[in-house]
């Protein structure tokens, strides 16, 4: 069976302290699934692509239940293997402060997954895609997963497009080796999404000119791909050859802004792959990620028709009711 989008990535259970408390003063923590790939093609699922995600689980309890909470909401798991290797990757979330931010503690060196060499088989389901989406996350956790990488990059076939979400984790490793991977990898990316603040620590752009930033990466790296820029509460840049496009964000009620990345480029290639425009699949982006920041957890799990009814809304100015 075709399948619209496929990806290589870890997925994590996420545990946060009861709404409002911290690690020092709850309980009680609560269980999420998430990790960057997991979350696309959830996103994307729920929209009404196909999807499939590559890599491996451990095979005990914790394993199963990323394993079911995947299926449970679309992304499809024929070949996420289940093995009886290996660790779950885990990380601890707090959310002391909206502000602020969050504090993040990751918990997965030596994971079932970071140890989880891709087969032929795997390799051979790339014919059968319509896109391969990848980031910056899993080439950095170990050797394995970054040969991984650049074989799902070498034997690629030339039909199938590639996006790349740079999502740059300094706990992961430095801007130098991650520029050094995105210059080495570029040749083979269609679509690269990449955040204002990772632009500005990786490649040292801090100026406010955000379409001398996209014509930077543009003249560094070719006119053939498309370059897209999210910068939060401001919006989103994409620049495609000769065409620039600015899309402004959704107010929005952020209850939990992590995964709003995710959803963004959920929304993007859904746009994308169903041969909408730029500008509409830069929308989808954006409601996509407006919706995240209004729900908890990591993945983008809500109803088609509320992206649907905002997406109108912005288009129309219309409010349904």
């Amino acid at each position: 069976m075709k399948t619209d989008i496929i990806s290589y990535g870890e997925p994590l259970i996420r545990l946060t302290p009861e709404r409002l408390k911290t690690f020092l003063k709850s309980d009680s923590w609560q269980v999420e699934v998430g990790g960057a790939e997991a979350n696309v093609l959830a996103g994307c699922s729920i929209l009404g692509l196909k999807t499939q995600l590559l890599g491996a689980l451990p095979n005990n309890f914790l394993g199963r239940r990323v394993f079911q909470e995947l299926r449970r909401f679309g992304v499809g798991v024929d070949c996420l293997e289940l093995s009886g290797e290996g660790r779950m990757g885990l990380y601890f979330l707090e959310l002391a402060h909206l502000r602020e931010g969050a504090e993040v503690l990751y918990d997965r060196k030596d994971s079932t997954f970071s140890r989880f060499e891709l087969k032929e088989k795997d390799f051979s389901l790339l014919s059968q895609s319509s896109l391969l989406h990848l980031t910056g996350i899993t080439p950095p956790l170990s050797s394995i997963c970054d040969i991984n990488v650049r074989n799902l990059l070498r034997f690629k076939p030339a039909t199938l497009e590639v996006s790349f979400d740079v999502n740059y984790r300094s706990k992961l490793w430095s801007p130098e080796e991650c520029r050094k991977f995105v210059e080495e990898v570029m040749g083979s990316i269609d679509i690269i999404f990449i955040k204002e603040e990772d632009l500005q620590i990786i490649f040292g752009l801090e100026n406010e000119d955000y379409q001398e930033k996209l014509a930077f990466l543009q003249s560094n790296y070719g006119k053939d791909k498309i370059y897209v820029l999210t910068a939060g509460e401001k919006g989103c840049f994409v620049l495609s050859k000769d065409i620039s496009i600015y899309q402004p964000s959704f107010a929005t009620e952020a209850v939990d802004r992590i995964g709003a990345g995710d959803a963004f480029v959920a929304g993007f290639l859904y746009g994308y792959l169903c041969k909408k425009s730029l500008e509409e699949a830069a929308l989808w982006g954006n409601a996509m990620a407006s919706l995240k920041m209004s729900v908890a957890g990591d993945m983008p799990i809500f109803d088609r028709h509320f992206v649907e009814a905002l997406v109108t809304s912005s288009i129309s100015g219309k409010v349904n009711r």
